[in-house]
């Protein structure tokens, strides 16, 4: 007879055993990353869509707010930028005067 028809009589006991301790060792592992896991994941952080109304509300002007004037270089370096060739396109309407 092979191995596995073995008349032994601790052959299903092995069997039992070997199926208890993979069970045991399924048991553990899954505690183990249970353990792992944040109780309340996210609960640290703003709630959702905060921070593009915070981004949304900083950028944008109220009437009667103060609005930064734009003059010399930084007024200049911009309208180069803008007049430049947009990629795969020609000139601003504005630059071809």
């Amino acid at each position: 007879m092979t191995r596995f028809h073995s008349m032994n009589s601790d052959t299903p006991v092995r069997g039992a055993h070997h199926h208890v301790m993979r069970w045991l060792a399924v048991a553990a592992i899954s505690l183990a990353l249970g353990g792992c896991m944040a109780p309340r994941p996210g609960a640290g952080l703003p709630p959702y869509g905060d921070s593009v109304r915070h981004t949304k509300a900083i950028q944008t002007y109220e009437p009667g707010d103060e609005v930064p004037q734009l003059h010399g270089a930084k007024a200049a370096e911009a309208m180069r930028v803008y007049r430049l060739p947009a990629a795969g396109g020609g000139l601003a309407p504005s630059a071809e005067q």
